[in-house]
């Protein structure tokens, strides 16, 4: 129970904030010896902070929804670019799942990634900010390198967030409109990356014991639905604290904290 909560928390609190919820559940569980907690768990742990998600920004997505139906430009447009950006994430999620998955047991690995991830958050103070009008500051060029740099963020230890508001921060992409647009494009990568992951739980509930991708798939129980809770209650947390750096310009002070933890990772944790 305690390590579910404590996964839960950290996850929550990771996913949204800049520095890498995967690089911190490796590291979190080398330091602390904790075993594989299952397949199913990381499924729930992923649908408690996609429903922070929804929750967080329910009137923008209502907004997007009434306005596709009624063929609004901007909201279609809008919808367009969330789908363009998630192409080139899938296309790097899927085609090179098996050599990411192999950097989860990697702390070493993990680590060099967050000093990238700090770097590319320290050289956010160099931005100047976009006064145009927020939607204006986008175009489907944009999209696609933003979508490529989700994809790239699959590595643990590149934090997704961190990585794509960096990113549109340097292609000089509104503040506000750039804190939004991370997560909602964020919708179709991390809920596509949970159904693929249930889909696999449920084809392991019928299949060998002895097949090794379904070992420890997990089960559910109290433990998995507390630790859902958390990251859900954590993750609402991160997304209200993040946005208000990133609208203030202060995104960059997240880079000390990052190259704190990956030279813990180097020094202190190992294979």
């Amino acid at each position: 129970m305690i390590e579910s909560l404590l996964l839960g928390l950290l996850q929550g609190l990771a996913e949204f904030l800049p520095i890498s919820s995967s690089g911190h559940l490796v590291l979190g569980k080398s330091l602390l010896g904790m075993k594989d907690v299952g397949m199913f768990f990381d499924v729930m742990l992923h649908a408690g902070t996609l429903l922070s998600i929804f929750v967080f920004f329910r009137k923008k997505l209502i907004q997007l929804f009434l306005g596709i139906i009624r063929r609004e430009k901007e909201s279609c447009l809008y919808a367009f670019y969330v789908v363009l950006a998630s192409i080139p994430t899938a296309i790097i999620g899927i085609g090179f799942k098996d050599p990411l998955e192999a950097l989860f047991v990697n702390p070493r690995a993990v680590s060099i990634a967050l000093l990238f991830t700090g770097t590319f958050l320290f050289l956010t103070r160099f931005t100047k900010p976009n006064e145009q009008e927020e939607f204006s500051s986008i175009n489907w060029w944009k999209a696609l390198i933003i979508g490529t740099v989700q994809g790239i963020a699959c590595i643990p230890g590149i934090s997704r967030s961190g990585s794509t508001i960096s990113s549109m921060l340097f292609l000089k992409v509104n503040r506000k409109f750039a804190g939004e647009f991370s997560f909602l494009m964020s919708i179709p990568a991390v809920g596509g990356a949970a159904l693929l992951d249930f889909k696999h739980w449920l084809e392991c509930q019928g299949a060998d014991a002895l097949i090794q991708s379904c070992q420890d798939a997990g089960a559910f129980n109290i433990a998995l639905l507390s630790g859902m809770v958390v990251a859900f209650a954590s993750g609402l947390f991160a997304l209200r604290w993040l946005i208000t750096f990133v609208q203030k310009g202060k995104f960059h002070h997240f880079a000390w904290y990052v190259w704190a933890a990956g030279i813990f990772g180097l020094l202190f944790i190992h294979p």
